[in-house]
């Protein structure tokens, strides 16, 4: 039992639940984009509710697929050696452990793949474009034999993935036509991605950088990548101001100013290079998500 409880707290790592936010963001506006426009009605109620759950549930599968083939190629060093039983796979001796992580993250995207084909179905041509980009961009990351973070991409590439491309998954099944209105609406949102994997490159800056690891703060250095972090983090908090002056963001929408005393917090971290780093950023996400999704859904 106690063997069996270490495992679950591992794979909790591994799965880096907290993380899911980004996923359950990201389509969460892309939905509120889709309801601010009339693409979703009263009158069709249980269906509505039926697509809400299932594309939520693809941006969640999508995430923990990338964040356990991310931790099976580049994590397992973290763990107790529980077992000295391994097994070949993919051309190395792996645990079992091991194994079953990356053997679940691939699951996971099959789940998204699968919730994809059915939005397919239901829509057109865009939305396998889309779906067959994410799985991709979603392996890629870390996967092998891509592994874009190592070739520096991996901030812009979770950007580009987590914040547009998640953004428009979400909301083509409603509107079933492409817009600029909800990567918009979830810009500032979505600018918090990147930063967050910033605060994880930075984390391990140090250490990256003597095993030579190509990842974007090692390529850039740690002045410039803080530099980046902060235009991020805190234009995200502009961009919010900009939003509620030219009417796009309701005025409560400021109440998400509340935050910045923590995005202070958050930035010292980074530049001090401590753990606390991503939980700090993450923080700052998931309460700016809350705040202004619900803002969103009450005030149009």
């Amino acid at each position: 039992m106690k063997q069996f409880k270490k495992y679950v707290t591992e794979y909790y790592i591994a799965l880096r639940v907290m993380s899911l936010s980004l996923a359950i963001a990201a389509t969460t506006f892309g939905i509120i984009a889709a309801y601010r426009q009339g693409y979703i009605s009263s009158e069709k109620i249980l269906y509505n509710g039926f697509l809400i759950i299932i594309i939520t549930i693809a941006g969640i599968a999508a995430q923990a697929g990338a964040n356990l083939v991310n931790d099976y190629f580049e994590g397992s060093f973290k763990y107790e050696n529980h077992s000295q039983k391994t097994i070949k796979f993919l051309g190395k001796e792996r645990s079992y452990f091991d194994v079953f992580v990356f053997l679940s993250g691939i699951a996971a995207l099959g789940l998204a793949g699968i919730i994809g084909l059915y939005l397919v179905y239901i829509t057109d041509y865009i939305m396998l474009i889309i779906g067959i980009v994410g799985l991709i961009g979603s392996y890629a990351y870390t996967g092998e034999p891509f592994v874009y973070k190592r070739k520096g991409l991996g901030v812009p590439l979770s950007f580009v993935l987590m914040g547009p491309l998640m953004l428009l998954g979400a909301y083509y099944p409603f509107a079933k036509q492409l817009d600029w209105y909800p990567i918009l609406l979830g810009l500032p949102v979505s600018m918090f991605v990147p930063a967050m994997m910033l605060s994880n490159e930075m984390r391990d800056y140090k250490r990256d950088k003597r095993l030579v690891m190509g990842t974007l703060s090692v390529k850039l250095g740690s002045r410039l990548s803080l530099f980046i972090y902060d235009f991020l983090l805190f234009g995200a908090f502009i961009l919010t101001g900009f939003y509620i002056v030219i009417g796009f963001y309701p005025i409560q929408a400021a109440i998400a100013f509340i935050l910045i005393p923590t995005a202070i917090v958050a930035h010292k971290s980074v530049k001090n290079f401590h753990r606390l780093s991503i939980p700090n950023t993450n923080k700052i996400h998931l309460y700016y998500f809350i705040i202004v999704s619900i803002v969103l859904i009450i005030w149009y």
